[in-house]
């Protein structure tokens, strides 16, 4: 590669099975790494990576971080500690008579046919939640006093307890925060040691459920997430890095240490949110804003809809069966990726997931000691995948481990061939995408016939063909970075700070002109939270966004701000016949909440412009002729394999073919073509004509 120009940013992304590094240059010259995971110790995963990405560029680690100006970071630190239940011990404080909003939840059941499985034990036990006397209405005013000494007696009861965090969420607290605040003032009194988190500064919005288990959250992971964070930040300074320290945000914004320590929930989407920097980067370089994102991982896959440009923002979570109320790019994800164990039931049947083979010991192909049977191993035996040096040499694939997992496991047990068993995982997995993208886009009134499927991540490109062909999509688009599609978007990331105000008013004048002045109070809230940062509030560009509903309705739909009911009201009519499919031409929305979002521009990574060749370009010349089962074609046969690096733009190979990136591969299917366009996307046109492959089909092995 081309040395590294100096000053450089670095974007790493740490998922469950890679860490990924991305080190872009000031001219746009990228160097790419991925790095297997560690779980056990993230940090240090980071800086292996680090190290092997300064070995490439053929420098020492210290020039490498004293040569960076911003280190951006995205962390599955916050989500882990929940999902694996190793949160902290945290203490909550809560209105008398409210003591268990944790345990009764909502009422609601989101699968109503699963109605005997349990809910997840609250994050904080019943012996550790206080009541204190006190009680705001839901218009701020005061109906009964804050108890001081309840606050201090349960303060010296949770210190005893052996807490490390305590949540404070009264009733009403979104529309007057003065009890909280009072409430962590004489905890502070008590013991200045205890680290406290109020409701109202980490999810001022009606619902007291939510609020409360929001507040909770960030309670729980912040002992676990802030200590790491803030290790890494000295041991990245001690190797030499001088730079800014930026993280990931769940709203698709960077936000620094400091900043995050008053809410560390807000990292709980941090690694997947970071495409949606590299989502809008791709859309201006190839002029399509209407993209469907498949970012496929070893672990999972997470799934973002982009229409007109925008991508879906969400306020309503739910991490391991926990609801919390959080500003986060919206994004679906289900356990679908490479690691996904395939099993047979005791019925008979073949399963895939939910639970996966994670980094170590990964699936059988890497021979580091598992059996399970995996689609990555399915994918290495039908010929898709490469036996050998695998996600840059991190990793060996081994075929016959791989066979020997899927014989054993699959083939063995249901009385069918090995290469058949392959073919079956594969079919579970891809129709488990196809469900999730129509997830993002049919169940919310968008017809992914009008969108592009990008392919991103390390797995996602070899089943995106089919995918794509049962959902009607004419084509798919795979970026160079698609393996660390978001360590890229991490550093196309805009500084990001949200505020919101919950209200439940009709849409009239004279809520218009209230909406005026907690705008402004809004606006004043992110000003002075980026001023916190060092940075200067006059160069954000702030957006107002009002959350409307019908009157007796729960869900609420955002309307960008403007200061014109019938505007506003004609907006929300658009949106709300998209999404639902009908209107109620006699109601008058309602307004439930008011939000700005300020926000500072990073400088993006500078999108190519390639020069397509006069005439014909010239068909590079396959690297090699591999035996690989064709769906279409439901058989093993020999097809070209083209090194991706070989593909330049203006160049268009026929599938069925595949085609190695440095961080992904491809699979072409009979009747599709690869090309490349000038922003160097590969672009895969979808025989849409095709027929789908049937299900019975005799599969025959034709080597």
């Amino acid at each position: 590669m081309a040395p590294l120009s100096p000053p450089w940013r670095i974007g790493v992304d740490v998922g469950g099975t890679f860490t990924d590094v991305v080190v872009a240059d000031r001219k746009g010259g990228l160097l790419v790494k991925k790095s297997p995971s560690l779980p056990s110790d993230p940090a240090r995963a980071i800086l292996q990576a680090l190290t092997v990405a300064a070995a490439d560029a053929n420098l020492p680690l210290r020039e490498l971080l004293s040569k960076c100006t911003a280190f951006v970071h995205g962390s599955t630190v916050a989500t882990n500690t929940v999902l694996e239940g190793k949160a902290a011990l945290v203490g909550l404080l809560c209105s008398s008579g409210f003591r268990d909003a944790l345990t009764i939840r909502r009422g609601i059941r989101s699968d109503p046919w699963r109605h005997r499985d349990p809910y997840p034990s609250p994050l904080v036990p019943r012996y550790l939640r206080l009541p204190v006397r006190g009680r705001m209405g839901p218009d701020g005013r005061e109906r009964e006093p804050l108890c001081i000494e309840d606050v201090a007696v349960a303060a010296r009861q949770l210190r005893d307890g052996g807490i490390e965090a305590i949540a404070v969420a009264f009733l009403h607290s979104y529309a007057n925060p003065v009890h909280e605040r009072t409430a962590r003032d004489a905890l502070a009194r008590v013991d200045p040691s205890l680290r406290v988190f109020l409701s109202c500064e980490v999810a001022s919005v009606i619902g007291e459920y939510a609020r409360t288990s929001t507040t909770v959250a960030a309670a729980a992971v912040a002992p676990r997430v802030l200590p790491y964070l803030g290790g890494l930040e000295r041991r990245l300074a001690e190797e030499g890095h001088e730079g800014s320290f930026l993280l990931m945000q769940s709203n698709g914004g960077l936000v620094t240490l400091e900043e995050v320590s008053r809410n560390p929930a807000s990292l709980l989407l941090s690694g997947p949110s970071g495409g949606a920097g590299a989502l809008r980067w791709l859309a201006t370089a190839i002029g399509d804003d209407k993209l469907i994102t498949m970012e496929m991982g070893g672990t999972s896959c997470d799934l973002m809809l982009m229409h007109d440009g925008r991508i879906e923002m969400t306020d309503e979570l739910e991490v391991a069966g926990y609801h919390l109320r959080l500003t986060a790019i919206d994004i679906h994800t289900v356990s679908a990726g490479g690691g996904s164990i395939a099993r047979v039931d005791a019925g008979g049947v073949m399963t895939l997931g939910p639970d996966g083979a994670g980094s170590d010991p990964g699936p059988a192909a890497y021979d580091r000691g598992a059996t399970n049977a995996t689609d990555t191993d399915a994918q290495l035996l039908l010929g898709r995948l490469r036996p050998g040096p695998f996600a840059g040499g991190a990793i060996t694939l081994n075929t016959e481990r791989a066979r020997q997992a899927i014989d054993r496991n699959i083939a063995a047990v249901l009385g069918v061939d090995t290469v058949v068993a392959a073919a079956g995982i594969i079919k579970l997995q891809e129709q488990a995408l196809v469900h999730a993208v129509e997830r993002v886009s049919v169940e919310r009134g968008f017809d992914p016939r009008a969108f592009s499927l990008v392919a991103v991540g390390g797995a996602a490109a070899v089943h995106a063909g089919a995918v794509a062909r049962h959902l009607g999509c004419r084509r798919v688009l795979v970026p160079r970075m698609a393996g660390v599609f978001c360590a890229f978007g991490m550093l196309n990331a805009d500084i990001r700070r949200d505020a919101v105000k919950s209200c439940i008013e009709p849409l009239t004048e004279e809520t218009l002109d209230k909406a005026e002045r907690t705008f402004q109070s809004l606006e004043n809230e992110v000003a002075s939270a980026l001023a916190r940062q060092h940075l200067r509030p006059d160069q954000a560009s702030f957006q107002r966004i009002i959350d409307l509903r019908y009157p007796g309705q729960q869900s609420t739909l955002r309307i960008a701000y403007v200061c014109n009911i019938d505007s506003i009201a004609a907006a929300f009519e658009r949106e709300h016949r998209v999404l639902y499919g009908h209107l109620q031409p006699r109601s008058r929305p309602v307004v439930a909440a008011l939000r700005v979002t300020g926000s500072i521009p990073a400088p993006a990574v500078p999108s190519p412009r390639l020069t397509t060749p006069a005439g014909k370009p010239r068909l590079p010349k396959p690297s090699e002729h591999r035996a690989v089962w064709v769906e279409n074609a439901g058989i093993l046969s020999r097809v070209p394999v083209y090194h991706g690096a070989d593909l330049l733009p203006g160049c268009r190979v026929e599938g069925p073919c595949v085609v190695e990136e440095h961080t992904t591969t491809i699979l072409v299917h009979p009747g599709d073509a690869l090309g490349v366009d000038a922003s160097d996307t590969l672009v895969i046109e979808i025989d849409t004509a095709q027929p789908r492959p049937e299900s019975e089909r005799q599969h025959e092995v034709a080597l």
